[in-house]
């Protein structure tokens, strides 16, 4: 487990796991059943997801060794040397490729451009532009997509835009929080944040904006033909509620200076349960 813990790390497992996680939702708005091909959708974008990281901590080695934040990774620490690395992502790319041309090509031709636009856009855009958070986005809301055409559903349906829309607004604010905790590790290493522009109440009032903005946007979820059952739907709304208000507390009023960890994995978890929602929605 020790030996292997540098490969976990070098593709983000827990992030990969979250965006397998998000693909799934999208085929079983699809097909609101178990089944093999859920699993294999599941694996197909685990590994992808793994893979783009594995290029992108590839890409971003001598940048990492600059960040606090990063320079324990594996190949900043040296835990990982470079051809391993190397090898390892490319077994990931080439078996999530595989597992998701079994199921259809436009889900793997979909994973593929996902990597391009995350590895080829918005590795290098982070250096140059706070605007690179915007294909940061897109990158989060296409995993849906993914799993949505895994099922055989059209990129064209209310649907799926839906929950691909839903995805982009909540990459936003995670954005700008780690830049709220991790803004001058960011400006060490040549980044560009919108920190160098807005201070941190600025930015928290802008993040606290953004949620309501994606909290009203998840209740639109009608106009979009996702049929909710009616428990479903008022565990939603009042963990809707609950969120916000709990949310305002961890940005406004409470005084740990810590705050912006426990608000994070707020904003995780919350997604996580509506996903997970939608999904068991489907299966009843």
């Amino acid at each position: 487990q020790v030996l292997f813990m540098p490969y976990l790390r070098l593709i983000k497992w827990r992030l990969s796991l979250a965006v397998a996680f998000s693909a799934t939702a999208g085929f079983f708005l699809v097909n609101g059943e178990l089944s093999y091909h859920a699993l294999i959708c599941f694996l197909g974008v685990f590994l992808l997801s793994g893979g783009a990281a594995g290029i992108n901590q590839l890409q971003e080695r001598k940048i990492d060794l600059l960040m606090d934040r990063t320079a324990h990774r594996p190949l900043p620490s040296q835990n990982l040397k470079l051809p391993e690395a190397i090898i390892f992502t490319c077994l990931c790319i080439i078996s999530g490729s595989i597992l998701l041309f079994r199921l259809n090509w436009i889900p793997a031709l979909l994973a593929l451009v996902n990597i391009l636009i995350y590895n080829v856009l918005y590795t290098p855009l982070k250096r140059v532009t706070i605007y690179a958070i915007i294909p940061g986005g897109l990158v989060g809301a296409i995993p849906p997509m993914i799993g949505w055409t895994a099922a055989g559903g059209s990129l064209l349906h209310p649907s799926i835009i839906f929950l691909a829309s839903l995805m982009f607004l909540w990459q936003i604010p995670h954005f700008w929080l780690l830049v709220i905790r991790y803004g001058k590790d960011y400006e060490k290493a040549g980044l560009q944040t919108i920190s160098q522009y807005l201070d941190e109440n600025q930015i928290k009032r802008l993040v606290f904006f953004w949620i309501l903005i994606s909290s009203v946007f998840l209740a639109s979820y009608p106009i979009f033909q996702i049929h909710i059952n009616i428990v479903v739907g008022i565990l939603m709304f009042v963990l809707n509620i609950i969120f916000i208000l709990a949310f305002y507390w961890y940005l406004f009023r409470n005084k740990d200076p810590k705050y912006i960890k426990p608000a994070f994995i707020l904003t995780n978890i919350f997604l996580t349960v509506i996903l997970l929602m939608l999904i068991i929605n489907s299966l009843l």
